[in-house]
């Protein structure tokens, strides 16, 4: 017959080794500063490392938002979506000198053109080298995914990475 004291040990040692196990696996995650989104491939400027994308607009409010902005532009993309990923814009608002982006799923980018009716705005954005390298292929009107950072700290900062849509990437 096993004592309570036996019991309870034994149940000490299976929590510490459970609750060791759990922190192991959470603190194993990759942590999710950055969301993806697509859009359709415009323009690749290899010497200014920037990439011209065309996006869909989700909001008539976003929409009517664009005719207070002109090509050039510069201004912060609100996206709807989840924490890492997004679908649409949900929000063109001007680039605020100064003010650090402290919302996730905002980027910093050129605005190069709108078409209202068609509910799609195309902007320009900085690429890391790796991303050009990676578009180089990618024809105007197909499709790419981009990978941006939460709260970026500078417009250069912003993305990460481009690549064409349903490519893979692995991770380590």
């Amino acid at each position: 017959m096993v004592t309570k004291g036996i019991q309870n040990a034994v149940l000490a040692i299976a929590l510490t080794i459970g609750g060791s196990v759990v922190g192991l696996a959470q603190s194993s995650q990759p942590k999710h500063d950055t969301y993806t989104w697509n859009g359709e491939f415009v323009a690749l400027d290899t010497t200014a490392k920037t990439v011209t994308v065309k996006s869909r607009v989700a909001y008539p409010e976003a929409i009517s938002e664009l005719t207070h902005f002109k090509a050039g532009d510069r201004v912060w993309i609100f996206w709807s979506g989840i924490h890492d990923s997004s679908d649409a814009v949900r929000q063109v608002r001007r680039s605020e000198a100064g003010r650090k982006i402290d919302e996730d799923l905002v980027l910093p980018a050129e605005l190069v053109s709108t078409e209202a009716p068609n509910q799609y705005v195309t902007i320009r954005i900085k690429v890391p080298g790796s991303a050009v390298a990676a578009v180089k292929t990618v024809k105007p009107g197909e499709w790419v995914t981009v990978t941006s950072r939460h709260k970026p700290s500078t417009e250069e900062d912003a993305v990460v990475s481009v690549r064409p849509y349903g490519a893979t990437t692995t991770t380590e």
